[in-house]
């Protein structure tokens, strides 16, 4: 949970500890203080039925002292016992003490699937709390799950401007914003980049690091993120992790986990080395990181809930990589690097980063199968005599847009059924203004089947009820997608300009199937009816398409480690040479030098050739200059470095040093926007770089 989703009431209750820190019982405070930690066993154990009992006796005393039941419950909810935690909420709420109360029942009703019931909450609590950005911002979240886009991007722009410094409310606006059907890629590079103005400045980053520049030493390689847990991070970050060459790489592991679970501990065991940092302001942690003397720290989280971005901030390790867990730029200068593929970033993306896109050859993901996946069923259409489509994508991804061309799909395809699965599908307020949505289309309420959430095992046997899937826009699936085809089910995405949108291409084109990725509203329409006119067709993708996954690169983990490996490698060898040039340059210098060192690397690699990209070489475009030229000598006065500095960056490739018409002149681009235009692209790069 973020600090957005707490609001005010975690607010009202430290106010309340710190008011009334000699009256709360002892282990109230312990219980709280383990869960903001991550120790859940711990604080579960002090909560015990002796410890209930003595708050049920301080209340009847003493029914003035809400805030020791305000305590209990709220440990409760940080250790998951969303039941208790609701009853004693409600107890509050009976006596009529405290409005704030309204908030925390919203945060449990949400994790629930009960959308609507969270709504009412959070609107009382609004309601009683008009000025308050956190809850604001937890009502737009509520509202734009259950399909309420235009009043949910309204709260959220407010809850911005009521908290213009608050980092966090700032992040769910930058995620939510990937949402919208009409995305603007530079409009949303300006927003990312503003977060990092405000809550990132250059400023905060540590000036030098003194790691050993040896270029070829083993490498200690720190992840951080707050989903070392059951979440889909985790099921693509584990085969990385279990791939990893310890003979090269020493990996740490820094782990914010709200709620640990059996995932966390199995992730634990793999890594290295584990700090658990819940609860560790951005200060502490970023210390850790540097005793620990990481070489190339890498975020997992981007701007979703619970980031430690501003650890990064701080910049504790020399190299910093943003992967995974964000679709989009973090907006800081401290962070290096971005990794990605191809084809989910096309050519024109960089200008859209303030990180280097870094272009693995094989893909951005690792996909690794459940154990625990039953086998592939038989076709649906044969068994029932017509067409399942199927989406199981989280709702925020379902807006007007997506609903209107799966309604021509079903119009096109007489007889065929949609079966939608979310949270709050069974919610039933939610679901039938869903129903409504598709009535207003034309598409009866009974060609519509909506359900709610589903254990693990249950999700993946319901794609046995599914033909066809059907990729949300501009918002595509990513564990949706993989589940779907290990399942049998064949994928229909559409494919935008920005990462968000091309992530069904990438996946799709790694096993073989790219032509399900439709480049145009009309051709998603398209292939979608062309498939489900053709069930034997139909059958035979299903019955092959395990082996087609596995004969790919799509599963291969030791491969996939080895090509992010290789990729961290000549990112410290870019490092070290610029160290080289630290050295060289005295100590007169030195921080000078280096605080521009990461500025400049990223301007050279936005324009060196594919042989001395970090990326796939055979993928990645090459680029000719728009502009501008200046003489060693007018770079060094601008600089403030000697000549002998400049043409020492040059033989480094820290700058890069060109001859033009028979003088030699210093490359100078901008950092944003990049100040360069593709020369070439692929075949692929040119069906769907556009719209």
């Amino acid at each position: 949970m973020s600090q957005g989703e707490s609001g005010k009431t975690e607010q009202s209750l430290t106010s309340r500890q710190s008011n009334h820190k000699h009256d709360l019982p002892q282990f109230l405070a312990r219980a709280n203080a383990a869960a903001d930690a991550g120790r859940i066993e711990e604080a579960t154990r002090l909560l015990n039925d002796d410890a209930v009992e003595l708050v049920r006796e301080m209340v009847e005393n003493d029914p003035s002292r809400v805030f020791v039941m305000y305590a209990l419950a709220t440990a409760f909810r940080k250790t998951g016992q969303m039941r208790r935690a609701e009853d004693w909420y409600k107890k509050i709420l009976k006596g009529g003490r405290d409005n704030s109360a309204y908030n925390e029942l919203g945060t449990i009703c949400r994790a629930q699937g009960r959308l609507s019931e969270a709504i009412q909450y959070r609107r009382k609590a609004l309601q009683a709390y008009p000025n308050d950005a956190g809850i604001c911002n937890n009502l737009a979240r509520d509202l734009i799950q259950a399909g309420e886009i235009k009043e949910g991007f309204d709260l959220l722009r407010k809850s911005v401007e009521k908290a213009p410094r608050h980092a966090d409310i700032r992040s769910n606006l930058l995620n939510h914003l990937h949402h919208l059907p009409d995305l603007d890629p530079q409009a949303l590079f300006d927003e990312h980049e503003q977060w990092g103005r405000i809550h990132a400045p250059p400023t905060l980053a540590r000036a030098s690091h003194d790691n050993a520049a040896d270029p070829d030493r083993r490498l200690r390689i720190g992840y951080i993120s707050p989903d070392f847990r059951t979440h889909s991070v985790a099921y693509f970050f584990g085969p990385l992790l279990d791939g990893h060459d310890r003979q090269n790489v020493e990996v740490y592991g820094y782990g914010s986990v709200a709620f640990p679970d059996r995932m966390t501990e199995r992730l634990k065991r793999k890594f290295d080395h584990y700090r658990n940092v819940r609860g560790l302001r951005d200060e502490a942690v970023a210390r850790i990181i540097e005793q620990d003397r990481i070489d190339i720290l890498v975020e997992l989280a981007g701007h979703s809930d619970g980031n430690r971005l501003l650890v990064l901030a701080r910049k504790p390790a020399p190299i910093q990589v943003t992967y995974l867990g964000y679709p989009d730029t973090t907006g800081m200068q401290a962070v290096d690097y971005r990794l990605t593929d191809s084809l989910a970033d096309s050519p024109q993306s960089q200008r859209f980063h303030t990180e280097e896109l870094v272009f693995l050859p094989d893909g951005f993901l690792c996909y690794r199968p459940a154990d625990f996946a039953p086998h592939v069923a038989s076709l649906p259409a044969i068994r029932k005599g017509y067409i399942t489509f199927g989406s199981f994508n989280n709702s925020c991804k379902i807006n007007p847009l997506i609903i209107a061309l799966w309604a021509q799909i079903l119009n096109a395809q007489p007889g065929s059924r949609l079966l939608l699965k979310f949270r709050a599908g069974d919610d039933r307020q939610v679901r039938d203004d869903y129903f409504r949505r598709f009535e207003r289309l034309g598409i009866p309420r009974d060609r519509l089947d909506i359900c709610g959430f589903k254990s693990a095992v249950e999700h993946l046997q319901l794609y046995g009820e599914v033909d066809i899937a059907l990729d949300t826009y501009p918002y595509n699936g990513t564990t949706t997608t993989c589940d779907a085809l290990w399942m049998g089910v064949p994928v229909i995405s559409l494919v935008g300009e920005c990462h968000v949108s091309r992530v069904g291409l990438s996946i799709l084109t790694r096993v073989g199937l790219e032509f399900f990725a439709a480049s145009t509203q009309q051709e998603y329409i398209a292939r979608a009816a062309s498939l489900a006119a053709k069930p034997h067709a139909l059958a035979k993708i299903r019955a092959s398409m395990r082996q087609r996954m596995l004969a790919g690169k799509m599963c291969d983990a030791n491969g996939f480690a080895r090509s992010v490996e290789a990729a961290y490698r000549k990112m410290w060898q870019r490092w070290c040479r610029t160290r080289t040039l630290i050295l060289a340059a005295g100590c007169s210098q030195k921080t000078r030098v280096e605080s521009r060192e990461s500025r400049i690397d990223k301007r050279v690699s936005a324009i060196r050739r594919p042989a001395e990209s970090i990326g796939n070489r055979e993928s990645r475009p090459t680029f000719k200059l728009k502009k501008s030229l200046l003489s060693i000598d007018e770079y060094a006065v601008r600089e403030g470095l000697s000549r002998d500095i400049i043409e020492h960056c040059g033989k480094l490739g820290i700058v890069l040093i060109r001859k033009y018409k028979g003088k030699t002149f210093v490359v100078d681009l901008p950092l944003s926007p990049y100040s360069y235009i593709p020369e070439t692209t692929t075949d692929t790069q040119k069906d769907y770089g556009k719209k």
